[in-house]
């Protein structure tokens, strides 16, 4: 594979700190001849994370205005981070990434990925310190995003794992987390089989591994389930981030190819 694609690129739209014209040359520079945008999408209790529902209808006519101005230099795809809990999603996207980033607890969504400390507070208040009761609450909602938003592709599929750098705060060996984890897999897997392997907390928070973890990329692999890889880019540095390194990692979990999208749709590439 000698050209990269990143599907998972976030812009000013939402929390990017780019705009997306100004995020294709350094996706250039950094080996892609093809990219793709997916803003977060509207989400009525967090607006200052997500795109307004007028503001998706501004992003969709500035991207596919970058299709035809850079049509010969770099092929561009508009997508969509497409939450759980999103509201009012218009038609026309290229592709779908479907994500979780909240747990709904009494009726209040609280975000598994704002912060350490966030999180933290999160489970010693909700959840009387239980990180595994916190974890199985995820996943049981995360194992219907398929069926809640017909997404192309699954958003990083273990978020909950973004700031426990060496188990610090639960063993994601641990039974209770192992069952809900696999379960949540097993239950997407009968509507969709692309995972993304994403990189982007490896970049920003110095995590030592993807979403999904090597674990869960080996059992992923056992399962039939098929990966891309993404980089969940908010800045330039981050596109393609260690992407090398991951196909590496990829053949070690017996993956032979990735997928990528094209103007006809995903298609095999050999690793």
């Amino acid at each position: 594979m000698t050209k990269f694609q990143n599907l998972h690129t976030h812009t000013t739209f939402c929390d990017g700190v780019l705009s997306p014209e100004d995020m294709l040359m350094p996706a250039l520079e950094k080996g892609c001849d093809s990219i793709g945008f997916s803003e977060h999408s509207y989400v009525p209790f967090d607006i200052l994370y997500s795109m307004t529902i007028d503001n998706t209808y501004s992003y969709m006519r500035e991207v596919n205005a970058l299709k035809d101005k850079y049509e010969g230099v770099v092929e561009v795809f508009l997508g969509l981070e497409q939450d759980y809990y999103a509201e009012s999603i218009p038609d026309g996207f290229d592709y779908i990434i479907g994500s979780l980033h909240y747990v709904n607890v009494g009726g209040k969504y609280f975000s598994v990925d704002a912060g350490a400390s966030q999180q933290v507070q999160l489970v010693n208040e909700h959840y009387g310190g239980d990180y595994y009761a916190m974890a199985e609450d995820y996943f049981s909602v995360l194992a219907n995003i398929i069926k809640k938003t017909g997404a192309d592709i699954v958003g990083h599929f273990d978020l909950v794992t973004k700031y426990n750098h060496n188990s610090c705060y639960f063993d994601q060996t641990h039974p209770r987390y192992v069952e809900a984890a696999i379960s949540s897999m097993d239950e997407i897997l009968k509507d969709c089989k692309l995972f993304e392997v994403n990189t982007g907390a490896m970049c920003r928070v110095n995590k030592t591994e993807p979403y999904p973890s090597f674990f869960l990329l080996k059992e992923l692999y056992l399962r039939g389930g098929e990966v891309i890889l993404t980089s969940d880019s908010h800045d330039a540095g981050s596109i393609c981030y260690l992407f090398g390194e991951m196909q590496e990692l990829l053949k070690t979990c017996g993956f032979k190819y990735l997928k990528r999208l094209t103007k006809s749709g995903f298609v095999d590439i050999k690793l």
